[in-house]
């Protein structure tokens, strides 16, 4: 697979990829409850959970195994979220994403989950697929909107620490063939 740019541009963001600096603008959503509700990590109680985030974010960086890029305004360089393709396999990459609340309702994160299957597509992958708590609506219609398609759900599937640490919950599958 070919190596993903530091920078993608679209006509209303830039993603790029997270400096150490970035951290306070991570942690401000990565703690929120809000935010990480149907998360499948948990909120973030402590500025070091950011901080070993960051290094598995630089890890991913240098192995090439996935590319979490931060979504910035590009008039102001404010962070609204986060979003990345990791590769699941050599064919099959898994989209993911975050964002402040700031961010939300503003088509935000489809821009960048459009930008980022267009990004899969250049890259050599077959699939890209992404899952969301079934309950997860808003998400949902960012998949759609993204050009995925909705292809079932997986029950007991995944647990969401935030909802409930101990159980899985139904996952929304969603993917598209490239």
């Amino acid at each position: 697979m070919a190596t993903a740019p530091d920078t993608l541009r679209t006509a209303r963001l830039v993603l790029r990829r997270p400096q150490l600096a970035d951290v306070d603008a991570v942690w401000a959503y990565a703690s929120d409850p809000r935010v990480t509700r149907y998360m499948s990590w948990p909120t973030h109680t402590d500025r070091a959970e950011t901080l070993a985030w960051f290094g598995g974010v630089v890890a991913g960086w240098d192995q090439g195994t996935g590319e979490m890029y931060l979504v910035c305004d590009p008039a102001s360089g404010e962070v609204l979220g986060a979003a990345g393709c990791h590769r699941g396999t050599a064919y099959r990459a898994v989209l993911g994403y975050v964002y402040r609340p700031e961010a939300w309702g503003r088509g935000v994160a489809t821009e960048a989950c459009t930008a980022l299957v267009a990004l899969a597509r250049t890259q050599g992958y077959a699939r890209v697929e992404a899952g969301c708590h079934a309950d997860h609506t808003a998400s949902a219609r960012v998949l759609e909107k993204s050009g995925l398609v909705f292809e079932g759900i997986l029950r007991s599937y995944l647990v969401f620490p935030n909802l409930d640490p101990v159980h899985p919950a139904d996952l929304r599958m969603y993917g598209l063939a490239l």
